[in-house]
């Protein structure tokens, strides 16, 4: 089931309250077990942004390598594109739910990927920004590629502070979720990428 126009409205505020480190964006997320599985269903606002970075990185291939666009098998690269998305939306929820008992935050999981799920709506407006940008002509690549980059930095320290305001998690802790998080997307991407030759 996908949110209601109220609950994308309250929960939009409660991930930007804690982008700036305010506590009180919790009390904006249902926080229920339905509304966990509901948070997921933030996959279809990010559609968007990520056909727009998908075109993005499309072009930028072509660009680089100095072939046309004929040259590279489109199919294979939606497929692969598809795979690393959908992938990469499940596999740190999964694997923080195997995780959590372990590192004592088997009472904040529920909320923290909640929370971490509404806030991919935030931390996608970056890249989507650079992107449009770039596929519209109003940047090069390279700006691009450097908007992003600094776009990554703010991402990161905004799941920092969802980690620790939603877990109550320890720097060090929040950190390494980060981390985490951050080479999982990575090592998806590489494989899926491998897997149909990209």
């Amino acid at each position: 089931m996908l949110p209601s126009g109220q609950e994308l409205r309250l929960s939009l505020k409660g991930a930007w309250l804690l982008l700036f480190n305010r506590p009180e964006g919790m009390s904006y997320f249902d926080l229920s077990l339905p509304g966990f599985w509901r948070s997921f269903g933030v996959v279809v606002f990010l559609l968007p942004a990520f056909f727009i970075t998908s075109i993005a990185e499309w072009q930028l291939i072509l660009a680089e390598t100095g072939l046309a666009a004929e040259d590279l098998p489109a199919e294979a690269y939606w497929l692969a594109q598809s795979l690393n998305f959908g992938i990469d939306w499940v596999t740190f929820p999964f694997l923080f739910a195997l995780l959590a008992g372990h590192l004592g935050y088997s009472r904040t999981f529920v909320p923290f990927i909640i929370a971490r799920n509404w806030a991919s709506l935030i931390s996608t407006a970056p890249y989507a920004l650079a992107a449009l940008l770039y596929v519209t002509g109003a940047i090069p690549a390279g700006i691009m590629v450097l908007f992003s980059l600094a776009g990554l930095m703010v991402v990161a320290w905004y799941h920092f502070r969802v980690a620790r305001i939603a877990l109550g998690a320890t720097v060090s802790a929040a950190t390494g979720i980060v981390i985490l998080d951050f080479v999982l997307s990575l090592l998806i991407s590489e494989l899926s990428g491998r897997l149909l030759g990209f």
